[in-house]
């Protein structure tokens, strides 16, 4: 062995400084144009109809930098460097990040399936629902993924009995959360902090919901998949699944943007990467939030891309122009 591998060392060395190379992660992320998700090939509902055309959700391509990566998105036009810390609310790591962007994926679903049951005049109750911790702007001992389940003895019902209850301390007062982290319950005690010159506890928190819904569907993602922006497009389909309704016409029709439960379509990030990837996939059309609306013109002008960019700040404005 030991002979083996002093006539072989070089070899050897370059091949640990490769490894290293390529596992050693930087502070940033590579971005580079997506692609599509067909939507109807994540439901799950008993009725499903086909209809010519499809529904689609866009997607960014997204790397932590490795050396060689991050030298390379100098040469490679399409891919640009991010620092991390513009995906941060705080100092957190990549994985609390993703733990971050999958609660919103989850979210995003949920909010998806009110917007599209109420505009189907399908049945809809809220059953249950959860508040969630998806970032910390200081060190106060909760975390991300964290489920608030009672506060000072109370049972916690939205974010403003947090808020009220802050109202009524003092700076450099407790307050004892009872909450779930991993499956397990545990207090944690939280200290009132001066934050931008109000109190607060430095925490950014959602409500979840499960609701009873009739008739049943399902919306089944990938493990590496997370996120917001393909709320809007999700509501569509599952929209057009549970009416029996074709929104597609035969077209290939693409989207992104967040939705809220008011059925709001809001503003994404990574535009440009989005866009490159409906005209790489041959979509037909593009759904865009307001405030990406200008970005995506000028990218399709820039380039000279051949496909319809329409412009939505609501659910009702999307289903108004595909039912036209």
């Amino acid at each position: 062995m030991k002979k083996y591998i002093k006539e072989n060392k070089f070899y050897l060395l370059t091949i640990l400084i490769v490894i290293l190379l390529f596992n050693i992660r930087l502070p940033y992320y590579i971005n580079t144009p997506g692609g599509t998700i067909n939507i109807n090939d994540r439901i799950e509902y008993k009725n499903l109809k086909k209809y010519d055309g499809s529904l689609n959700m866009l997607y960014v391509t997204e790397y932590v930098a490795t050396i060689p990566t991050y030298l390379m998105s100098y040469i490679i036009k399409e891919w640009d460097v991010e620092e991390i810390s513009a995906n941060q609310i705080s100092d957190e790591t990549p994985e609390e990040i993703d733990t971050r962007n999958k609660i919103m994926l989850d979210n995003s679903i949920h909010n998806a399936i009110y917007v599209a049951y109420n505009a189907a005049n399908c049945k809809i109750e809220i059953k249950n629902k959860r508040n969630l911790v998806i970032g910390t702007t200081t060190k106060n001992g909760l975390e991300i993924g964290d489920e608030l389940l009672e506060l000072e003895g109370e049972p916690i019902e939205n974010v403003e009995m947090i808020k009220q209850t802050i109202s009524q301390k003092e700076i450099g007062d407790n307050l004892t959360f009872l909450l779930k982290r991993d499956g397990k319950e545990q207090e944690v005690t939280v200290k009132i902090q001066e934050i931008e010159e109000t109190k607060g506890i430095g925490v950014v928190i959602i409500t979840d919901y499960d609701y009873e819904i009739d008739p049943q569907i399902e919306l089944k993602f990938k493990k590496s998949e997370s996120g917001s922006s393909g709320g809007l497009m999700m509501a569509l389909s599952i929209y057009s699944a549970i009416s029996e309704k074709d929104i597609l016409k035969g077209r290939n029709i693409a989207g992104t943007g967040t939705i809220d439960m008011n059925g709001n379509v809001g503003k994404i990030d990574g535009i440009k990467y989005k866009i490159m990837g409906a005209v790489k996939d041959n979509m037909d059309i593009v759904l865009v939030p307001s405030d990406n609306y200008q970005e995506a013109k000028k990218i399709v002008k820039e380039k000279n891309y051949d496909i319809e960019i329409v412009e939505v700040k609501t659910f009702e404005d999307a289903i108004n122009y595909l039912e036209k």
